[in-house]
């Protein structure tokens, strides 16, 4: 009861047990009622605990609208449209009518080999030139890069120390003039209000004047 791989259209893999494996009848495993079109379009030979074998992926690349496979396949067929769903089978290479079990992940493994890996060979040059970027920018006491988003404590400190001494200069001589002016008013105010209206009738606010009024005589 070897095991094959199914592919189904939307992309997802699943590992089905096949009883009594029997080529023409692939086409039913992958879900079709005929097997008009069904075939093997591709092979490739990989090397496995020391042991060669065949990978064979087999499928429809004629369908209805709506029914194209989502998944990718390596090279060569990287570029093959097939509908429905697909079927890999591995086989020993010595003997093609001899078929061994593939696991959904010995299928991952295959599959990522035949695609030569997925490194990206530009992400350690990228991953090199931000470092030599990072190394020119100038840090922080706690840091934190230089790059006009961040600010040192220290310039901080500076900043609010400026800032407090603008405050403490504003509250210092602004004030002081107001209370001068405000002295002199009251001050002009007081003086005026402390003096005593002049009674009427009243003799004893006058000076008595009148022994210094002496008629001279003219010769």
């Amino acid at each position: 009861m070897p095991a094959i791989i199914i592919v189904e259209k939307l992309g997802s893999v699943k590992q089905v047990n096949f009883k009594n494996y029997d080529e023409n009848e692939l086409y039913k495993k992958a879900g079709f009622k005929s097997a008009e079109g069904f075939k093997c379009h591709t092979s490739w030979s990989i090397d496995m605990d020391s042991k060669k074998y065949t990978i064979s992926v087999y499928g429809k690349t004629t369908g209805k609208a709506n029914q194209e496979n989502k998944y990718e396949f390596p090279p060569p067929i990287d570029n093959t449209l097939f509908f429905g769903n697909c079927v890999v089978v591995k086989k020993m290479e010595s003997n093609p009518n001899e078929v061994v079990d593939l696991s959904e992940s010995a299928w991952n493994e295959i599959y990522e080999t035949l695609y030569g890996g997925f490194e990206d060979l530009g992400d350690e040059d990228s991953e090199d030139e931000d470092d030599d970027e990072d190394d020119d920018i100038p840090t922080t006491k706690t840091g934190y890069a230089k790059d006009g988003f961040v600010v040192d404590d220290d310039e901080d400190e500076d900043e609010d120390d400026d800032d407090e001494d603008d405050d403490e200069e504003e509250i210092i001589v602004k004030p002081k003039s107001k209370r001068v002016t405000k002295s002199k008013k009251n001050s002009a105010i007081k003086s005026v209000f402390d003096l005593k209206p002049i009674e009427e009738n009243t003799t004893a606010n006058y000076l008595d004047c009148t022994s210094e009024l002496v008629e001279e005589e003219y010769v």
